[in-house]
């Protein structure tokens, strides 16, 4: 008992340690994203308005319907809202809290399979990665969803041994209610469900109704939220695949989706991404592929339930990835991540190993992180508003990039987004700006490169053929307030970050 004590005293010193120190830094890396704007932006309305049913204020062009995909997601950001206010820090700090109990699973995971100083050793050789730091920062859902992809992890490796009716059910309900934070919740059921089965291979028998109890479950669980979905909107299921095929090609053959997939490692071995800046992945993409190899090996010669659980895992939610078609670089931590618990899982037969491994991944995972959060520190998200505010008020009808959320009031802001839905509407720039009553705009050198470099770029902002007609609109009917250069918050294209980039901002004259 005592024992058990002084493992639990060092476990939690250590996550508050850990906790403690991202605080620091939490709204600094990584750079503030539109998206955490978009996702923020729609809970305040939700707050605002009194009202799960409702969609952003700040698109009125682009399509947008309400449904309860991400429901749990926005309640759980509405209390930080309530408490804190609408910040980039009040929504951080569910990712981050989320991200010290994603820590505590990975330390109960790796502790069903090694011994305590090993299993510590690794949580926090893991706890630097520089992966897993963004996912714990970013306000998005990945960490949310990793969490309980490694809570499922630890059911996984405590029932290895054989796999019942009711552990079934425990999982088919943790992963069910994953639809309610988002669709890549996905990657997490067909991780388990292909853990159970592989647990049951390892152990030479085939139960088919857990598996089948897990799929009618998971199923059940999620027909409650596309249930929900359908209240809110009537013609939910056609919006729902007209914006997935629309926006991200979700219903192209799967053997083009396929296709994609070397592309996509690819994209995360050179650390290309749109709009989102990647740490280095290499080390840990080289680590990942020979533990994979390796702990399948491992798993057939030593018939390891536990390996065989983490390879399922992998497996099943790179497999989800490919179904799915959405190469994002964001959610490649839900099937990169739980690899790396095969850490704990190998036995390592040399005593030297066990204390050298964590210190090696350590001083990588560390290493590899640290150019993007110096990168990211050296732009300043306050003093980008700052700039703003000092030429618009935040509850002056206007017009500028989603980024600038933060600032405004909740009906103030318009996206540039809408802009390329002009055409389909029959309306102008102009005639946008007028029946909008936009006060002012806020634009960046970023939209003209776009424009200049179309089509490459128009999976940002849609087509930006509306460019040349804002810029004559601005020359004819604004006054230019302000500029200032913007290297870090005007440019979203990440390999474009850090160059001179001008931000103008302009009153729409009477």
């Amino acid at each position: 008992m005592r024992a058990v004590r002084k493992e639990r005293l060092w476990l939690f010193g250590f996550l508050l340690l850990w906790f403690c120190l991202h605080l620091l830094f939490l709204a600094r890396y990584p750079l503030v994203h539109s998206d955490e704007a978009w996702l923020g932006g729609l809970t305040r309305n939700m707050l605002s308005q009194g009202s799960l049913r409702v969609t952003e204020p700040f698109f009125d062009l682009k399509p947008r319907f309400p449904h309860a995909i991400k429901i749990l997601f926005h309640l759980l950001q509405m209390p930080l809202i309530a408490v804190f206010g609408y910040s980039v820090y009040a929504l951080r700090l569910l990712s981050l809290i989320f991200g010290a109990l994603s820590l505590y699973m990975v330390y109960r995971c790796l502790r069903e399979a090694t011994q305590f100083p090993l299993a510590l050793a690794l949580t926090a050789a893991l706890s630097v990665n520089g992966q897993f730091i963004q996912a714990s920062h970013i306000a998005r859902q990945e960490i949310i969803l990793l969490f309980l992809l490694l809570w499922c992890a630890y059911i996984l490796f405590k029932n290895r041994h054989g796999i019942t009716a009711r552990t079934a059910a425990y999982l088919a309900v943790l992963t069910g209610l994953g639809v309610g934070l988002h669709p890549n919740s996905l990657l997490i059921a067909f991780g388990c469900g292909f853990a159970m089965l592989l647990i049951m291979l390892a152990n030479r028998k085939i139960l088919w109704r857990p598996l089948l109890i897990y799929i009618g479950i998971t199923g059940g669980v999620a027909l409650v939220f596309v249930g929900i979905s359908l209240w809110f909107d009537g013609g939910f299921i056609p919006h729902w695949l007209t914006y997935g095929d629309t926006e991200f090609e979700l219903l192209v053959p799967v053997s083009d989706k396929l296709g994609g997939l070397f592309s996509y490692l690819a994209r995360l071995w050179n650390g290309v991404s749109g709009t989102y800046m990647l740490p280095e992945l290499r080390p840990q993409l080289l680590l990942c592929g020979g533990l994979f190899i390796g702990g399948s090996i491992y798993a057939v010669i030593k018939k390891s339930a536990a390996a065989a659980a983490v390879l399922g895992i992998t497996f099943g939610a790179l497999l989800a990835t490919v179904l799915i078609g959405r190469y994002n670089q964001l959610s490649a931590i839900l099937w990169m991540f739980p690899c790396l618990l095969l850490l704990g899982v190998i036995p390592w037969r040399r005593i030297w190993i066990k204390r050298t491994v964590p210190a090696v991944l350590a001083a990588v995972f560390a290493l590899a992180a640290i150019g993007p959060v110096v990168r990211a520190y050296s732009y300043d998200y306050d003093a980008y508003l700052q700039t703003i505010s000092a030429s618009v008020s935040e509850d002056t009808k206007t017009l500028a990039n989603l980024n600038t959320g933060f600032y405004f009031d909740n009906d103030a802001l318009l996206d540039v987004r809408n802009l390329s839905f002009l055409k389909d509407n029959n309306m102008s720039f102009a005639e946008y700006v007028e029946s909008r009553g936009i006060e002012a705009i806020v634009w960046s050198d970023e939209m003209n490169f776009i424009y200049d470099h179309r089509p490459d770029f128009n999976v940002l902002y849609g087509n930006p053929r509306y460019v040349p007609e804002a810029e004559l609109y601005f020359q004819e009917h604004c006054t230019l307030l302000a500029s200032f250069d913007a290297p870090g918050y005007g440019m979203r294209i990440v390999q474009l970050i850090g160059e001179p980039n001008t931000v103008r901002i302009y009153h729409v004259n009477p």
